[in-house]
């Protein structure tokens, strides 16, 4: 298994998170469906038990000239940001894997009909579940990407990016999405 370095000594780490709350830096994240962006030093998950350890995203964490940033280096209390790790290969010996072979969702900018790509407040379902999370762009509250605040109505509208051949080559029900948004609309009127 590879694991990514996190660029933070989890020996010294005391996850005070002071190098995620200083870091300047924002980078795209693909948890919020381009919602929102992060910063490049961050908790994994906010509502982890035990806290998680923080990351930094080294892409982001280099200036355009070259040189770290080194914010989160600066304010860390213990001197536990490495920009030095390496991703390394690892053996591990585990019950049981569960293999997460993932999915492309469909991408509606393609398809100009509902105007995905010229109104902010067109989302898709995944997005509407990333606002509507804890650990989302807007903390869990529903408001409309393209002012925040609380719309007064919302529309579902199904079957975009499955059982159109003419647009997304499926001729299929996903036997999902009805499911699905029933579920938001519950969560909504509980809202």
């Amino acid at each position: 298994m590879r694991q990514a370095a996190r660029y933070i000594d989890m020996e010294k780490c005391i996850s005070c998170g002071l190098c995620a709350e200083k870091c300047p830096r924002r980078c795209p994240t693909n948890t919020t469906w381009g919602l929102a962006k992060r910063k490049s030093a961050y908790l994994s998950y906010a509502q982890a038990v035990p806290p998680s350890m923080p990351s930094i995203k080294r892409p982001a964490s280099i200036s355009k000239k070259g040189g770290k940033c080194k914010a989160c280096e600066k304010f860390c209390p213990t001197g536990a940001v490495d920009f030095d790790q390496k991703d390394v290969d690892r053996d591990l010996n585990v019950g049981a894997v569960i293999l997460a072979a993932g999915f492309q969702p469909y991408d509606p900018s393609r398809y100009g009909a509902y105007n995905y790509t010229k109104l902010a407040n067109v989302i898709t379902g995944m997005e509407f579940e990333r606002i509507l999370a804890a650990a989302g762009p807007f903390s869990g509250h529903m408001v409309r990407p393209s002012d925040h605040k609380e719309p007064t109505k919302i529309a579902w509208l199904q079957c975009v990016g499955s059982r159109d051949v003419n647009h997304c080559d499926h001729s299929y029900c996903s036997a999902v999405c009805c499911m699905y948004a029933i579920k938001e609309s519950h969560h909504r009127q509980g809202a």
